[in-house]
């Protein structure tokens, strides 16, 4: 009995490691099975969205840093590439640049607003990202409130942004599982759940934050400048808006804060719901985002993955040393008394 118990939790392990690479070919040769151009482009915002929710749960999610300010990063990815791509560079270059100085922006922004918690911290972040959005809006280098246009040689290739798309994706989660499975994770745990505990112990709270602020702000650079390429024309009002910033915070808490199939998964389920809401409700979808919210809020805090996971868990283990299919297919943590 206990050898059958072992073979079935090495299978499932097996298979938590399998699932990933098998989803990533399904996303790969996808395109072949004759997709449509809307289907294609829906599919690529999608991974765009899912990539920026990565970025911000290693933030919000692990360290416990609630920022609404990720639009500046993601504003400045989209103009960073521009800009270098006018310049005359490729565009792998363009995001590449684009990761460098989102990353290099986070610091600035992280150095004074670390030293605040708390609401103040959110409050703070507001205001860097209004404040950014004005400067954008009054710079002739980037066309100001007027946007900028992005001209490629070539023909316009859809399928090329997909699987830039899908790649920079499936990046982001390998770093996302790298940083969340380290001693670098660990101290962030511990920094969410009691920063002055974690300094006792030996963590050094606000070198830590600003460390993960820069990968998630790089990653959301790296989004942003793909979608600005595929756009093709953008301007302040849309890449630095606050909306941007709520959405972009919106989708690890739909799918379950502080896990990475939880970013991933309302990095998904956004980027399809939300073309929908907006095509539908146009003057409504922000009332609706924000019913959405305090719904799952009151509801549901672990998001969509903590409702998963109830249903999975349809009786309790009795052997306290196997593993249940929940923590198999999502992965668990134990942070401030109960399961993220």
């Amino acid at each position: 009995m206990a050898g059958r118990m072992k073979f079935s939790s090495l299978w499932k392990r097996r298979m938590a490691l399998i699932l990933p690479w098998l989803l990533l070919l399904v996303l790969l040769v996808l395109p072949a099975a004759g997709l449509s151009a809307n289907m294609v482009r829906l599919l690529f915002i999608t991974a765009v969205w899912t990539t920026c929710s990565i970025g911000w749960n290693l933030l919000g999610g692990l360290a416990g840093q609630i920022s609404f300010g990720f639009a500046v990063f993601f504003g400045l990815g989209a103009y960073t590439t521009g800009l270098l791509m006018h310049a005359g560079r490729s565009p792998w270059f363009g995001f590449i640049g684009a990761a460098a100085i989102a990353a290099l922006a986070s610091f600035f922004i992280g150095l004074p607003t670390f030293r605040l918690r708390g609401p103040y911290f959110a409050i703070a972040t507001i205001g860097v990202s209004e404040a950014v959005r004005v400067v954008m809006n009054n710079l002739d280098i980037t066309g100001g409130a007027s946007g900028y246009r992005i001209i490629e040689n070539g023909p316009y290739r859809p399928l090329e942004h997909y699987y830039t798309a899908i790649v920079v994706v499936a990046g982001a989660v390998v770093i996302s599982s790298v940083v969340m499975n380290s001693k670098f994770g660990l101290a962030l745990r511990a920094i969410k759940q009691d920063e002055d505990a974690a300094a006792d112990i030996g963590v050094n709270p606000f070198t830590n934050k600003l460390w993960v602020h820069a990968i998630a702000g790089a990653l959301t650079g790296i989004a942003g400048g793909i979608y600005a390429r595929r756009a093709g024309f953008f301007y302040p009002g849309d890449v630095f808006s606050f909306q941007t910033s709520i959405s972009i915070l919106l989708m690890p808490v739909i799918g379950g804060i502080g896990t990475v199939w939880g970013a991933v998964l309302g990095g998904v389920i956004f980027g399809i719901v939300e073309e929908q809401l907006v095509a539908k409700f146009p003057d409504l979808h922000l009332l609706l985002y924000g019913g959405l919210l305090i719904l799952i809020i009151l509801l549901e805090p672990d998001g969509i993955l903590g409702l998963l996971r109830r249903l999975f868990r349809s009786k309790r283990i009795e052997d306290s040393g196997s593993t249940g299919a929940d923590e198999i297919l999502w992965g668990r943590s134990r942070l401030e008394g109960r399961e993220l």
